[in-house]
Formats: structure tokens, sequence, C-alpha cells
């Protein structure tokens, strides 16, 4: 069984985000891969452990190779190989371009199945693994939380609104993974040692052009005011001030009053009073 893993390389969560006229400065960023990812890359080792055959790395990415320390840690969770796809001016928020580019890899490779997380952290448009199903004619599932695999027929699990759905196709297709699809490992150190004795390619690709959306500008989410110290003489005063100041809040903004449901030992929403079995006090009246 045959296996290609799609990778994205991400922001890592601890670098500092940058923001100059509108414009993401990601020149100090440090990457990781992308934990959706990673998920796809332990399903596929234990499909290989199971069935055999090879599993492939697949990562669309700039001329940067600052990466290739994360990816082989991949490899040592135990791909076997990996191929780098070098394309100048890449952008992680072209997922119809990226598809494109990724599909075409992937028709040189002889795969049954590709797999790849449900979305990136940096953009979370969850588009590229749908896109290269359509592209390549596979049938594709998304969101899959659990994966099996028996004689060339796949049946995923996937979560929907209130409650589970069981889906089933043959081979080759597309997944796209759910966080905690699976455990991912954490590598031996003999693991380690050999993922460096591991075919590691990079392959370079031309732009290509596309209408894919773009982000026009981006913003740091506005400095949060200081809080606020409450005085007092003693614990008993400053409480009581803190109490009005809540009374206060609570009777000038009706969204804040609807998240009130128990006020000095009385049920102020009228749902929960009636599912439990106990009076309902207008909220108003408590707090007045």
């Amino acid at each position: 069984m045959n296996i290609a893993v799609l990778i994205k390389m991400v922001p890592d969560t601890e670098s500092k985000l940058e923001v100059n006229d509108g414009a993401l400065n990601d020149q100090n960023f440090k990457y990781m891969v992308n934990p959706y990812d990673e998920f796809a890359v332990e399903q596929a080792v234990q499909f290989k452990e199971a069935e055999g055959g090879k599993v492939t790395l697949l990562s669309l990415f700039s001329e940067d190779n600052s990466i290739d320390t994360d990816l082989r840690k991949m490899l040592a969770i135990g791909a076997d190989e990996i191929v780098v796809l070098r394309q100048q001016g890449y952008r992680g928020d072209k997922p119809l371009a990226n598809a494109k580019v990724l599909s075409d890899a992937i028709k040189e490779l002889d795969v049954d199945l590709v797999l790849c997380g449900i979305q990136g952290i940096d953009y979370y448009q969850a588009a590229t693994g749908t896109m290269v199903a359509q592209m390549l004619g596979m049938p594709n599932i998304s969101g899959v939380t659990s994966l099996e695999y028996n004689s060339g027929t796949l049946k995923a699990k996937r979560q929907v609104e209130g409650g589970l759905q069981t889906v089933e196709t043959s081979t080759p297709a597309v997944i796209t993974c759910q966080k905690d699809m699976t455990k991912v490992r954490f590598p031996a150190l003999k693991d380690i040692m050999m993922s460096k004795r591991k075919p590691f390619e990079n392959k370079s690709v031309d732009s290509i052009d596309s209408n894919d959306a773009l982000t026009s500008e981006s913003s740091l989410p506005p400095a949060r005011d200081g809080g606020e110290m409450i005085e007092g003489e003693d614990t008993e005063e400053k409480i009581n001030k803190l109490v009005e100041k809540l009374k206060n809040a609570l009777n000038n903004d009706p969204h804040f009053m609807n998240g009130l449901n128990i006020f000095k030992g009385m049920c102020t929403q009228r749902e929960v009073a009636s599912d439990l079995g106990i009076d309902f006090v207008e909220p108003k009246k408590v707090l007045n």
C-alpha cells in the first residue's frame, strides 16, 4: 500500500507576529509541521506497518531550507522518503494554486491513498486537500476522526453536528484528517538516527497562476486596556464594591445579563429553572 502524505509547513505558534503597513512580516518566522498533518503521517505509517508498502511525504514550500529538520522528524516517525517542492514566491494562502502543484506531483507517484490534515493552522482554509482530490479524480472524505482499511476499502468516521457519520469508499482516495485521529508516536533515538539516511529530495517547481482569494491586509488585535484596581479599607469593602460593579455591568449590558444563571441562590434563567423544576426569578428583580 503506497501512501502520499501532504505536509504543510506553518509558522511556529511561538513565532512573534509583526504587521507593517497592513502586511505580515514573516522574515523572522520559525516554521513547524502543521499539527493536523502529523496525525496523517502517523496514520499512514500504521497502514504501512499493517499492509506493507511505502509512505512518501510531499511538501510545498519556498527555497528556505530551515524547515528540513522538522520535516526529518516525520521520517523518524516511520515515513520512507520526503519530496520538498521548492517554489519561489510560495504563499500558504493560495489553496487552488498549491493544490495544482501538489496534484501534479502526486500523479508522478504510484499511490493508493493520499492523506493530509483537514486544514493548516495558519489560514484555516480547509480547502487544499479537497481540491487535490477533485484534480486527481479521486473520492474524498474530509474531517476524518477514525480510519480503517480492508482489502481496498476505506471505512472512515467523521464528526457531524449532533453525531458521528461512517463513510466508506474504495481506494485510491484522498482523506483529510482531524486532530486526535490517532496518537502520534514519539520516535526512538534509533529511528531519529536512521531518519538522517532516508531520501530527502528537493525539487524546483514553477509558480502557477490562479484566481485564489488572497489576503489583502493583516492586523493585530487591539491592545487590551489595563485592569482596574478596586480600593477599600478591608476585604469586605472591596467585595461590596466589586459586586456593585458587576450589578451595573449586568444592568447595562443585556447580553451579559443573558449569561446570568444563578444569583444569591435564585435561578435567573427561565429555561434552566423549567428543566430543574425550580422557581424562576427575573434577573432585574434580584439585582435591584
